[in-house]
């Protein structure tokens, strides 16, 4: 039975109907003495986490309109009264009510109407969720949420393994080009290492031609007149141009003594 289902029960039953539905200030409403009764400690619990959380009441109480008490207090709760004393003590502002116009005979049957569409009356405790129930459920999802963030970042790194093991792969080729130039400069290194001390031993310097070599390997009278005044113009022998064949093997032997 829902709760529209309830009130036109309890509006049958009484013949009595609400003037008005909606939230009023809770210094607006008195609770008579015969009402303020011990609460559970378990229900006391639940209902002030309930009104905390929500700011209000989910349930509306009845209440009823009044001149029995202060100015201030203009309605009387009928059924309710532990949410209303509970809200009082919280300092709630507001609580979301059922008005109705009802004599004392009214009010009483209203409330054991309440108790019986709702299954208990307030002298019964409540079978609430207990404390350590709750704390046990929120243990529950905390923990399945750590194993979810343990298994993220277990995740985490693995992709990070591959990203470094990826960039390794395509350094590769760079480390490989860096060696391959290094080999270079080595063989370049010696090479040249090799032609200056063939050129200390002779007696030239490293910016000559290797050509320079070759008379003291070949044979001047076998070579042309050109030839020679091309190697006397490599060693800038002076008055070459108007030498002859023998006056340029002659100047060539010397420049090889020298």
């Amino acid at each position: 039975m829902n709760s529209a289902e309830r009130r036109d029960r309890i509006v049958e039953y009484l013949r009595i109907k609400p003037i008005s539905h909606g939230q009023i200030h809770t210094f607006q409403i008195a609770v008579p003495e015969s009402e303020v009764l011990e609460i559970p400690s378990e229900k006391r619990e639940y209902f002030s986490n309930s009104l905390t959380q929500q700011g209000t009441n989910l349930i509306p109480l009845i209440v009823r309109r009044t001149e029995a008490y202060s100015e201030e207090e203009e309605y009387e709760v009928v059924y309710g009264a532990d949410w209303c004393l509970i809200a009082k003590e919280l300092d709630i502002e507001k609580l979301w009510v059922w008005v109705f116009n009802m004599t004392d005979e009214q009010a009483a049957a209203a409330k054991e109407e309440m108790q019986q569409l709702l299954g208990f009356s307030d002298s019964t405790p409540v079978v609430l969720p207990s404390v350590s129930e709750e704390t046990e459920s929120t243990k529950r999802i905390l923990k399945q949420l750590n194993k979810l963030f343990l298994e993220v970042e277990t995740l985490n790194k693995k992709i990070e393994q591959v990203t470094t093991s990826i960039k390794k792969l395509e350094d590769i080729p760079s480390k490989q080009t860096n060696i391959d130039d290094k080999l270079s400069q080595l063989v370049t290194d010696a090479v040249k290492g090799v032609i200056e001390e063939i050129y200390s031993k002779q007696k030239v310097r490293i910016s000559q031609p290797i050509n320079s070599l070759e008379p003291q390997l070949k044979d001047y009278e076998s070579m042309t007149s050109s030839q020679l005044k091309g190697i006397a113009s490599e060693r800038n022998i002076k008055g070459r141009s108007n030498m002859k064949k023998s006056e340029l093997i002659v100047a060539l032997k010397k420049s090889d003594a020298q």
